[in-house]
């Protein structure tokens, strides 16, 4: 099975922003890692510059909200088109998945090269993210907006006065879960067992 909802689009932002480098005096291609969340410097080896992504929010998209069912010759891509054989499911249920990704830099010729390729990574309009289906055989172009972006740059004293730039997006998502993907988030309870023989009940309690 492939990954689902949210967890498609967390792999998704994470693939889209692999590969980015910038150059300094030193070196002429350094890698720019991509975390999910802040790296704990016991767990990871805390490099700059990085990049880290936080999911904040998750919004019902009553807007674009529609009932009914669909029908299409293959599932939503998960099964191989047969002649004359036609799926029928429930319309998704739309969400919007609210990103904050912050670029983290020590060197101004980095953090204005992250401002810069961030900006081309997720214009204000007319972006899309490639985002796999539940097995991962077919891929949907999701919209995505930018629709912020704050300077927080700041002095730590900890680390001896040094400068710490960061810059902080905020990128919208739009998703979808499907309704077979809340059903197989639910199981079914097998047994329910009530116990009627507990010893020891304090005062003032009772068995059932």
């Amino acid at each position: 099975m492939g990954n689902p909802f949210i967890v498609a689009e967390d792999l998704a932002l994470k693939t889209w922003l692999q590969g980015l480098t910038v150059d300094d005096e030193k070196v002429a291609d350094r890698q720019v890692k991509v975390w999910f969340g802040y790296p704990d410097v016991e767990l990871r080896k805390q490099e700059f510059p990085f990049i880290t992504i936080d999911l904040i929010d998750i919004v019902p998209a009553n807007d674009r909200q529609w009932s009914g069912y669909l029908t299409d010759d293959d599932n939503r891509g998960t099964i191989a088109p047969s002649d004359g054989e036609a799926y029928k499911y429930k319309a998704p249920v739309a969400y919007d998945l609210v990103y904050q990704l912050t670029t983290y830099a020590r060197h101004p010729r980095h953090d204005r090269s992250l401002m810069y390729d961030l900006l081309n990574k997720f214009p204000s309009k007319f972006g899309y993210l490639s985002v796999p289906n539940e097995i991962g055989t077919a891929y949907s172009g999701r919209s995505m907006f930018l629709d912020g972006f704050v300077k927080r740059d700041a002095v730590e004293e900890e680390s001896g006065g040094r400068r710490l730039l960061r810059n902080v997006f905020t990128v919208r998502v739009i998703s979808e879960m499907t309704p077979s993907q809340a059903a197989n988030a639910l199981q079914e309870v097998e047994e329910v067992r009530i116990n009627t023989t507990i010893t020891n009940i304090p005062s003032g309690y009772t068995s059932v």
